[in-house]
């Protein structure tokens, strides 16, 4: 079993993979009130972000994104979490590793997207100004997941 290092020293274990290096970047620890406010921020965008992966209008990463940032900067415990989770976890390391996202994960995200509208369409049956705002939304949402740029495969 591979291990990367994290910014807390610890190691996380990463099933099936090549040995990783994870850049060491200076975090700058909030304290006092702000760190609060940060962990109240992680929480709040790992909420949303959860709810992204479940809601087709909402996106899911940028959010996933935003409760790491906040993670990494008040809880090192909270992020290594996050960072472990495995259904999370590889895309935020890809993204903070090579800033970019695996063409499985952009492929699966595009046709989640395709499915949800396409059902919501067919049960909700919405008007034609409801149903021309979902299909330009989620055709907005899967042009911008097209052009994310891709890790390689390792």
């Amino acid at each position: 079993m591979d291990t990367i290092k994290t910014t807390t020293k610890r190691r996380l274990r990463v099933h099936g993979s090549s040995p990783a290096v994870v850049k060491e970047s200076p975090v700058v620890a909030a304290v006092g009130l702000r760190r609060l406010l940060f962990i109240a921020g992680a929480f709040f965008f790992l909420a949303i972000g959860v709810l992204g992966a479940i809601l087709p209008v909402l996106p899911c990463t940028p959010f996933l994104l935003l409760a790491s940032y906040f993670a990494a900067r008040s809880s090192p415990r909270l992020n290594a979490a996050i960072l472990r989770n495995r259904l999370i976890g590889p895309i935020l390391r890809d993204w903070n590793e090579h800033r970019g996202v695996r063409r499985n994960v952009k492929i699966k995200a595009m046709l989640l997207v395709g499915i949800c509208v396409t059902l919501t369409m067919m049960l909700m049956q919405p008007s034609p100004v409801v149903m021309a705002a979902i299909a330009s939304l989620s055709t907005i949402g899967i042009v911008v997941v097209a052009k994310l740029p891709e890790v390689k495969a390792k």
